[in-house]
C-alpha cells in the first residue's frame, strides 16, 4: 500500500499536467491547520475561520491561477514552472515571517528564500509539485491537535459552571456600583515581604489602609494563568483545567454572559469592560458586557494585538454612565509577570518585575483617585488573577514541578484588596481565600445572604504541568503544598 502510494505521489510530481489551483488549495490548507494548530485560543470565531479562508486559500489560489494564465502567453510560456516553483515557497515564507517574532531579520530571511528558489528553479522548476505534496503531508501533522480541539468542542460541558444554589437570582439588598480593577500578575504581600521578592511595598499598603481597604494577606489564584483564573473566577467555580477551557474557551466564558454578569445583570447593573491591552477580546468572543473599551472592528486577525494600547483611566474619565448601578471590569497589564520568553536571567527578571510594581502601584492609585472624584461609595475590590512568578527564570518553567514551597506560592500568590465603603463585612469576607470565591463573597454582602457562603468552593490551586505531565492540585484547601494528580 505504502509502495503504490509512494508510485502515485511519483507520478503526480513527475507528469506534465500543472496544478496550480490545487497548489494555491495545498498552501491555504497548510496555512490554516498550522494557525489553527499553535493559535486556536485566539482564533476560534467564524470571523476568524472566513478571514483566514479568504486570506490563506482564496487568494494563493487566485494569484497562482491568474498567474499561471498570464505565463502560459508564448513569451512567457517557457518560465511558467518557474513561476510557480517560485511562487509557492514564497507565499509560504511570507505567511509564516508574519506570525513570527523575527523583526526586522523577516525581510532578510524572506530574501534568503526569494534567492535560493530562484537558484533551485533553474534546475528543477518542473518538479514544483514536490511543494503540493510536502505541504499537505506537512499538514497532517497540524491534524491532531486540530482534531482533537474540534473533539473538545463537540464534547464539552459546561456543567462545571452549573451553581450549587440559587446565586444566580439572588437579589440585592444594597447597590453600589462595583468597581473590579485586575492589575496582572500582581503577587501578595507574603511574596513580597519574602526572601525571592525581597521588596518593601509599606508606602502602598499604607496607602491602601489610610484609604478603608481590607487586604487579604494570603490570597492567592486558583490556576496560574490569566485565562484559567478568570474563567473560574467569573464562574464562581472550578473547571479543573477541563480541555476545552484551557486550550480555546477561556475567553469566551470570561468575555461572554458569565455567571458573575448575570447575577449583576439581574439585579439591574449596567456592566462594563476597560482594558489596557485586548488581550481578552482578540478571538472576538460574544460580548456579555454592554460595553467596552475596544470595538472588534479595531482589532486585527493575526496578531494578538498585544501592541494595541488604551488609556484605561482616561477612559474611565469619559464614560458618562446612565443612572442606575453599574459593574466595571477594569484590567492593567501591570506589573504582569516575568517573561515567558528570553529571560536574562532570574535576577534580571526579579528588577524588572519590581520596577513594575511601583509603576502598577502609581496607576493604581490615579485609577482609585479617578473612580472616588465620580462615586465616593462605591466598591473597589482590586484583585490580581496570579503571582508574579519571581524566582523563576522564565514562566514556562513554573509548569515543571518544584520542591521549593516559595516558588510555588510565587506562581498562586495575589494581591486582593477592597474597599467595602460599608460595616459588616466582616460576616461575609472572614473566609475568603482565593480566587473563585472572591464574587461569591461580594454577592452575598451585597445581598446580607449567608447562606450563599454555605457553598464556597474547594480554596485549591491547580496546574497542567509539563514535567511530570498532567493535571495536578498544587496547593490544597489548606495552603498545604501537595502536587497530587487529578483525574
Amino acid at each position: 500500500m505504502i509502495e503504490k502510494l509512494r508510485q502515485k505521489i511519483i507520478r503526480f510530481i513527475t507528469s506534465p499536467d500543472d496544478a496550480p489551483l490545487l497548489a494555491g488549495i495545498a498552501i491555504g490548507i497548510y496555512m490554516i491547520a498550522h494557525y489553527y494548530a499553535k493559535n486556536l485560543a485566539l482564533a476560534a470565531s467564524w470571523g476568524h475561520l472566513l478571514f483566514f479562508t479568504i486570506y490563506y486559500l482564496i487568494i494563493p489560489a487566485v494569484v497562482l491561477f491568474l498567474g499561471y494564465k498570464l505565463f502560459s502567453l508564448k513569451k512567457l510560456l517557457p518560465y511558467r514552472s518557474h513561476f510557480l516553483f517560485v511562487t509557492i515557497p514564497l507565499f509560504v515564507a511570507f505567511y509564516l515571517l508574519q506570525l513570527s517574532f523575527l523583526g526586522v531579520y523577516k525581510r532578510f530571511i524572506f530574501a534568503g528564500v526569494l534567492i535560493i528558489v530562484v537558484l533551485a528553479s533553474l534546475r528543477i522548476a518542473r518538479y514544483y509539485k514536490l511543494f503540493v505534496v510536502l505541504l499537505l503531508l506537512l499538514s497532517l501533522f497540524n491534524v491532531v491537535p486540530v482534531a482533537y480541539a474540534g473533539y473538545s468542542y463537540i464534547t464539552a460541558s459546561d456543567a462545571w459552571q452549573h451553581q450549587p444554589d440559587g446565586i444566580l437570582t439572588t437579589q440585592f439588598k444594597k447597590k453600589p456600583n462595583v468597581y473590579y480593577i485586575q492589575p496582572d500578575g500582581y503577587t501578595n504581600k507574603p511574596n513580597l515581604d519574602g526572601s525571592i521578592y525581597n521588596f518593601d511595598n509599606t508606602g502602598f499598603e499604607n496607602y491602601l489602609n489610610s484609604n478603608g481597604f481590607t487586604t487579604y494577606t494570603n490570597y492567592r489564584s486558583n490556576y496560574y494563568s490569566t485565562l484559567l483564573s478568570n474563567a473560574s473566577m467569573f464562574s464562581m467555580k472550578h473547571h479543573y483545567l477541563q480541555p476545552d477551557v484551557e486550550e480555546f474557551n477561556a475567553r469566551n466564558i470570561i468575555m461572554g454572559n458569565n455567571p458573575v454578569l448575570q447575577v449583576f445583570k439581574n439585579n439591574g447593573y449596567t456592566t462594563h469592560f476597560i482594558t489596557e491591552r485586548p488581550y481578552l477580546l482578540m478571538n472576538r468572543p460574544e460580548l456579555g458586557y454592554h460595553s467596552a473599551n475596544f470595538n472588534y472592528s479595531e482589532l486585527p486577525y493575526l496578531k494578538d494585538a498585544w501592541e494595541y494600547t488604551r488609556d484605561e483611566v482616561a477612559d474611565f474619565k469619559n464614560m458618562k454612565p446612565a443612572p442606575g448601578p453599574h459593574f466595571y471590569f477594569i484590567e492593567k497589564m501591570l506589573p504582569g509577570h516575568i517573561a515567558v520568553f528570553g529571560s536574562k536571567g532570574a535576577d534580571d527578571e526579579h528588577a524588572k518585575y519590581l520596577k513594575k510594581v511601583r509603576e502598577a502601584n502609581t496607576w493604581l492609585k490615579n485609577l482609585i483617585t479617578e473612580i472616588e472624584k465620580k462615586d465616593p461609595h462605591g466598591i473597589i475590590v482590586i484583585a490580581a488573577d496570579h503571582g508574579g512568578f519571581v524566582g523563576f527564570e522564565t514562566s514556562l518553567q513554573s509548569q515543571t514541578k518544584t520542591d521549593n514551597p516559595l516558588l510555588v506560592k510565587s506562581m498562586y500568590g495575589a494581591l486582593c484588596t477592597i474597599k467595602w465603603n460599608a460595616d459588616g463585612h466582616d460576616v461575609y469576607d472572614k473566609n475568603l481565600k482565593t480566587s473563585v470565591n472572591l464574587f461569591r463573597v461580594l454577592f452575598a454582602f451585597l445581598s446580607q445572604d449567608t447562606a450563599l457562603l454555605e457553598n464556597l468552593q474547594e480554596d485549591a490551586s491547580y496546574i497542567d504541568a509539563v514535567r511530570p505531565e498532567g493535571r495536578h492540585r498544587y496547593i490544597d484547601a489548606q495552603g498545604n503544598i501537595v502536587f497530587q494528580k487529578i483525574e
